[in-house]
């Protein structure tokens, strides 16, 4: 069983290639296109996602099944939170109400109504698989650490933003700050909330500025949970959602999925590749200077 500690640290690979992924929600098979491009060799490379695997599209539990795999690094995102909020009563007693008798948390109306699947009401109970699923969420840590000095880099869901980001010398927490919380093993809640749910970056005018693509002092820091049509870099923040989902919804969406699709980060070539639901083929980027 993995560890339930909220930070965790990985040396750098040298044996193969880290890549990161966007907001999965449930887009496996666009996922499987991205690692068929790329050759990922599952012996060697590694694989970091930003969260939210879950919810919207439409293979969930499989997505969720990836933490299973020894070359797989996930954080926990906001939606994964509001799951285990949901199944809060059952984790504990392994009974579990009628969905309409649950209190929702916002869980069932944003994606999570997938899980009615896999209600065994013979049993009144969840199926074996989804629980093996809930239990690797529940280990799911908040922010990955990998390797040291001008290669290290972080794998968040949200931002690391400061809550007196207006006032403080530096708007985000720095390596300094995330060595320290490594060290004792505990964020601060208010950290913790916008590590889930915090888009201040993502929609800041800082979005559009050059000079504001990094933050001295704070690692390249890969997230997600605000998507856009293509990666975007603020203060160290590089975000790869781009909205996976929303290609798998086109008639919801309209014209804003055929924009939309899941991005695979190479981070040692620095440079990204896209899969949508409205494409044939991948679109690479140029490289990037980060």
């Amino acid at each position: 069983m993995k560890s339930n500690a909220p930070i965790r640290k990985l040396p750098a690979n040298t044996l193969g290639k880290d890549y990161v992924v966007g907001d999965l929600h449930g887009c496996y098979d666009l996922l499987e296109q991205l690692l068929n491009e790329v050759d990922f060799d599952k012996t060697r490379d590694r694989l970091f996602a930003v969260g939210d695997l879950i919810d919207r599209g439409p293979n969930s539990l499989r997505c969720l099944q990836l933490l299973a795999e020894p070359w797989f690094y996930a954080v926990r995102g906001n939606h994964e939170l509001m799951m285990l909020d949901f199944f809060s009563s059952y984790l504990t007693s392994g009974k579990l109400d009628p969905f309409e008798d649950i209190k929702d948390n916002g869980f069932l109306e944003y994606g999570g109504d997938w899980v009615s699947e896999y209600f065994d009401s013979d049993r009144n109970c969840m199926t074996q698989e989804f629980n093996h699923g809930l239990i690797l969420a529940l280990q799911m840590p908040l922010l990955w650490v990998v390797g040291e000095n001008g290669n290290r880099f972080h794998v968040i869901h949200a931002e690391l933003v400061r809550p007196d980001y207006k006032t403080a010398d530096h708007a985000v927490w720095l390596n300094s700050d995330v060595d320290q919380w490594l060290e004792q093993q505990f964020i601060p809640p208010e950290i913790e909330n916008r590590l889930y749910w915090g888009r201040t970056l993502m929609l800041s005018q800082l979005a559009s500025q050059e000079f504001a693509r990094t933050q001295p002092g704070l690692s390249l820091t890969f997230c997600g949970h605000t998507y856009a049509a293509k990666p975007r870099q603020v203060l160290s923040h590089l975000c790869l959602d781009t909205g996976a989902f929303v290609s798998w919804w086109p008639y919801a969406y309209g014209e804003e999925g055929d924009s939309s699709s899941l991005t695979l980060f190479d981070v040692q070539e620095s440079r990204w590749v896209s899969a949508s639901y409205k494409w044939d083929d991948v679109l690479w980027s140029e490289v990037l200077g980060v």
